[in-house]
């Protein structure tokens, strides 16, 4: 009995409820697209090497971190800079990282469906894609999958504009009835989100390791790991690459992560949730390289479609049953799917908490401006989705972590972080987490200005396709732009007279920062103060549901350790209410200010000392009343006289 007792300890529904959306996440499109798409370019074993290094250093305690500010705050990713207002700016930064990133994976999807939709009714290779030469008795077919999606649906839009028109329907549906039905219902929409996280997860991870299980071949691993592919160690690209895809994948570049940590993750400890987040993106990089190089041939396609061209040359294959093809362009689109949802949670609760009654209005309306940005995007073709994926958000990504770390490690306090995490955990936190978050910008910014260099230096002509040192000198104004109009509103927005005034207060937190909930904000607030005087017990704050006004725990509440069973027995025998420590702690400062002085101002009662109080009778008689002609009379009913008087005539006597 003890052992099944243990278990349901160990074992809480909604924590696996809550690592179920987190496995979910992990198997989204920066896993089963972007990633294979880096080890096809660095090398297979190189790639993984490296991202798995900036998981577990640079991603981890980043992640701690939006947790922590999460959870605490109960904000979204813009709500949380109430901590320091002048840096609102990142905020934002970080939902313009969400909005880029939902425009070109919203036309992954739509081309996921389309190849899918064409397989089904076409098979495959596509009717178009198809040019015959007789060679040695026999026909071949010399266009390959890179060939023909150029010529087909990312050809030019005045050549091919009904290849352009059917993307550009399915992108239209995605960006309007999809948020819709989950966003814009009248549903939960966070409870919803999280259901389709428990269905869509499972499903993805089911298929890939039947997939692996089916048709892989231990040939196609030999292109794995290169010789020649170590010498990407000396170059920018997959350094800052693996770090960017790093951020991304553990949901810390978008704001997901700030935006859960009330929702999702709002039971959870934020420690082990960040621990969990990274191990599951360290598997889902492993798991994702691994399947398709196993499943893919000795060439490799490095255009941003890589993965749905790898997956059009197996269902070219004559030996090859359809059924495969068809498995991986659904995986890919559950995986779609889960990404669409967790870039633009962090959207979609920006306007439902400015946007009011009306916050499905403005969101449609951000739907709107969505799905015209996809359609321009489409317009450009392969240019201009290379920019936005290889240049524009990347170096966004970097720039949002550097400003983000410095602002809540050096100006919001290293230390004043800590003692936020340790209320929320309830125990001490290790000292890796701070040096996880004093060396992150360290390691981010070298990496990018070697990267912004070389980019630099390698463009040769600024006029061709996709623009990389156009596209990194745009990125870098807008972001600076963007920052410095929503720092200029936190500084006009203080309440102080002069600008330096204003200036420094728009670095100190401001007075709505913290815990939503007032009595979690009040211990919160207790907590600071006991702790600059050093003598608090470092404990975690939990809500009781009943008795938690009166200091006992409620019959309801089962210790779950011995500690907390002690901790029970000691505060029943409690005298004092939760009510008489919030009067002594709010007006302990004012009464060591009056004992520093020594004086009590003057009012009434010792302006006249010889006043005498009324004196309140012992009893106090109550008329009868009649009705319907009957006399009820009331008798007296005695009350005891209060020890206040008492008291009063005696101060006032001396």
């Amino acid at each position: 009995m003890v052992g099944t007792y243990k278990l349901k300890v160990w074992i809480s529904w909604p924590l696996v409820r809550a690592h179920i959306c987190t496995a979910a996440v992990a198997v989204g499109f920066h896993a089963t697209w972007h990633c294979p798409r880096g080890a096809f370019i660095h090398g297979g074993v190189q790639y993984g090497v490296v991202v798995t290094l900036a998981l577990m250093v640079v991603a981890l305690p980043l992640a701690l971190l939006q947790l922590s500010v999460g959870q605490l705050s109960q904000q979204d990713a813009v709500g949380v800079w109430r901590a320091v207002p002048f840096f609102r700016g990142v905020g934002y930064l970080r939902l313009l990282v969400s909005l880029l990133g939902s425009v070109y994976s919203i036309i992954f999807l739509a081309m996921t469906a389309t190849y899918l939709l064409y397989t089904i009714s076409n098979s495959l290779p596509f009717w178009e894609c198809i040019e015959l030469v007789l060679e040695e008795e026999e026909y071949i077919n010399t266009m390959n999958a890179s060939t023909c999606l150029k010529d087909t649906f990312m050809g030019p839009v005045s050549e091919r504009p009904e290849y352009y028109l059917a993307v550009a329907m399915i992108i239209l549906v995605l960006w309007i009835v999809f948020p819709f039905i989950v966003f814009f219902s009248f549903y939960n929409p966070v409870k919803l989100m999280k259901r389709i996280f428990y269905v869509l997860g499972p499903i993805v991870i089911t298929l890939i390791v039947v997939i692996l299980a089916s048709i892989s071949t231990g040939e196609n691993l030999t292109a794995f790991s290169k010789v020649e592919d170590w010498k990407s160690f000396l170059e920018p690209g997959i350094w800052h690459g693996a770090i960017v895809q790093a951020l991304l994948a553990s949901q810390v570049a978008g704001g997901f992560l700030i935006s859960s940590g009330d929702t999702v993750y709002s039971s959870t400890n934020v420690q082990w949730t960040a621990v969990t987040f990274v191990v599951a993106n360290v598997l889902s990089t492993w798991v994702s390289v691994v399947f398709w190089y196993s499943i893919s041939g000795t060439e490799k396609d490095t255009s941003v479609f890589a993965v749905l061209i790898q997956a059009y040359q197996l269902g070219d294959d004559a030996n090859m049953d359809l059924a495969w093809p068809v498995m991986i362009f659904v995986t890919l689109l559950l995986s779609g799917l889960i990404t669409m949802l967790s870039l633009l949670y962090p959207i979609y609760d920006h306007c439902r908490r400015i946007g009011g009654i009306k916050w499905r209005l403005v969101s449609f309306a951000g739907s709107l401006t969505g799905a015209f940005i996809s359609l321009m995007a489409l317009w450009g073709r392969l240019p201009v989705l290379e920019m936005m994926t290889d240049y524009a958000v990347p170096l966004l990504v970097s720039i949002a972590t550097v400003l983000e770390i410095l602002a809540f490690v050096f100006i919001y306090g290293w230390k004043v972080l800590v003692e936020d995490v340790e209320f929320l955990t309830g125990r001490e936190l290790p000292k890796f987490w701070v040096l996880g978050w004093c060396a992150a910008p360290g390691i981010i910014a070298p990496f990018t200005v070697w990267w912004m260099t070389m980019g630099f230096i390698q463009d040769e002509s600024w006029r061709e396709a996709p623009w990389p040192a156009v596209s990194m000198l745009s990125t870098a104004a807008l972001a600076f732009l963007i920052f410095l109009v929503f720092a200029s509103v936190a500084v006009a927005k203080q309440v102080q007279y002069d600008f330096f005034g204003k200036l420094k207060s728009s670095f100190k937190p401001s007075r709505h920062w913290g815990p939503r909930d007032p009595i979690t904000h009040y211990y919160w607030l207790a907590r600071r103060d006991e702790v600059e005087r050093g003598n608090q017990l470092r404990r975690r704050y939990q809500r009781r549901q009943l008795g938690q006004l009166s200091g006992r725990p409620s019959f309801l509440n089962v210790p779950v350790s011995v500690q907390e069973k002690d901790e029970e027995t000691t505060s029943t025998g409690k005298g004092r209410s939760n009510s008489d420590d919030w009067l002594y702690t709010v007006c302990r400062k004012q009464l060591t200010r009056v004992a520093e002085d020594k004086k009590r101002p003057k009012s009434l009662d010792w302006a006249i000392p010889n006043a005498k109080l009324p004196k309140v009778p012992s009893a106090i008689e109550l008329k009868t009343f009649s009705s319907n002609n009957s006399n009820n009379t009331f008798r007296s009913i005695p009350s005891i006289e209060s020890n206040n008087n008492t008291v009063i005539e005696k101060v006032i006597s001396k």
